[in-house]
């Protein structure tokens, strides 16, 4: 006779006790996954861990990872699970990513990615859930115009507005009016998107603006667009390019000689992997940033144990990854600190209970004060827009504005 093993249906037949132990041996085994569900907040974390944008998803990885081990791995009682996923700064893969987290795994809160190109590609996968997300990255206005007025979308890094406007308020101090500057911008959601405020903002500061070119993105050779350049003898060049592109634009510059006085760009100067690849050719750059490493803000008086010291926190980064913080690493950290703060006072990964926390956050954190406010562009909930405007100067970050931070003056870079 073949044995069969008890189902459900076969249990009936069963002796009584043994029935009985069976039938709570099932309720238990379906409990438990529920139980463990219950005791878990988990968060999506979405990033660039490999491909073009590589810099910014580890930035925003170790960020991430440092706060939890803030908290110690619990928040709101509960342990914290981190759902990493490398979106391969890959589109479609991008979607995959948050289709996977949202549909599939039902996560309520999402940190990443960072790019302006990963996060365009995200927007419509997230709606078809709408989990609290934490943009600590891109820089398009396309973002602020597709989920800018989402209750549940924190933006967390300045928009590339905010970029334009601190830089030319910067060089118009520096330089005075009447200064000609030419635009070079990349072929990518970045460049374009930053294109109309570079032209607006430094046209409102007084500059005159020249020779606007595009650069592929990826290109090898950029010296026939450097070449025009030449020609326009602009005093600033403005450069909407990033990462690979621009350690590719800098080396090039170097190489062609070319003597533009000042050269432009965001906060990828700051990026210790950008240093290292364009070596001596960094000299000279202006960037802009809300930090930098060797930047002095003091411990927060309500949370030290969160956010402590500039100096004491760079410590601690250095001691565990073997690298200088950049911004996005700062920036990922009081981003993902905010969003446990905001957990752990709604108690629960509840969206719309964690939504009303963090709009009462005001916080002081690593890059000042944490605090979301709308823009006058159309973000309902926007933190950390102020920025300085910095300078390469011998290997080191000279800020040269705003006034009351500044430790050093605006210089004209060689070409040699």
């Amino acid at each position: 006779m073949q044995l069969t093993k008890p189902t459900l249906h076969n249990a009936a037949f069963l002796k009584p006790g043994l029935s009985l132990a069976l039938g709570c041996l099932l309720f238990a085994s379906a409990y438990v996954p529920a139980r463990a569900a219950d005791d878990t907040i988990k968060i999506g974390v979405p990033m660039e861990l490999s491909g073009r944008f590589v810099a910014f998803g580890t930035s925003g990885k170790r960020g991430v990872e440092m706060a939890v081990d803030a908290f110690k791995g619990r928040v709101a009682n509960k342990k914290i699970e981190i759902l990493l996923r490398d979106v391969q700064s890959d589109a479609q893969v991008t979607v995959q990513v948050l289709n996977d987290l949202i549909a599939q795994k039902k996560v309520n809160l999402l940190i990443g990615p960072i790019s302006s190109a990963m996060v365009s590609a995200a927007i419509p996968a997230w709606r078809q859930g709408k989990p609290i997300w934490i943009s600590h990255g891109s820089t398009t206005p396309r973002t602020e115009e597709e989920v800018g007025a989402e209750p549940r979308f924190f933006h967390t890094f300045p928009y590339s507005y905010h970029y334009q406007a601190a830089m030319s308020a910067g060089l118009k101090q520096a330089l005075g009016s009447g200064k000609t500057a030419a635009i070079l911008y990349a072929d990518d959601a970045y460049g374009r998107a930053a294109l109309p405020a570079a032209k607006k903002y430094f046209s409102e500061a007084g500059f005159k603006l020249g020779v606007e070119e595009l650069v592929r993105s990826g290109a090898a050779d950029m010296n026939p667009v450097l070449q025009k350049i030449r020609f326009s003898k602009p005093d600033v060049l403005i450069n909407l390019v990033q990462t690979s592109d621009l350690a590719t634009l800098a080396k090039q510059i170097r190489i062609a000689g070319l003597e533009t006085p000042y050269l432009t760009d965001g906060v990828d100067i700051f990026i210790e992997e950008w240093q290292k690849a364009v070596g001596d050719a960094q000299e000279g750059w202006i960037g802009v940033a809300g930090y930098f490493p060797g930047l002095t803000r003091p411990a927060s008086k309500d949370r030290p144990d969160l956010f402590p010291s500039l100096a004491e926190w760079e410590a601690k980064f250095r001691q565990r990854y073997n690298a200088a913080p950049a911004y996005l690493d700062v920036g990922a950290y009081s981003a993902t600190i905010m969003l446990l703060l905001a957990v752990d006072k709604a108690g629960s990964d509840d969206p719309e209970k964690v939504a009303i926390e963090l709009k009462k956050l005001d916080v002081q954190t690593l890059l000042g004060r944490g605090h979301f406010t709308p823009t006058p562009s159309g973000t309902m909930n926007q933190a950390f827009q102020d920025l300085m405007v910095v300078q390469r100067q011998g290997g080191k970050n000279v800020i040269v504005y705003p006034n009351d931070l500044a430790n050093g003056k605006l210089i004209p870079r060689t070409a040699k």
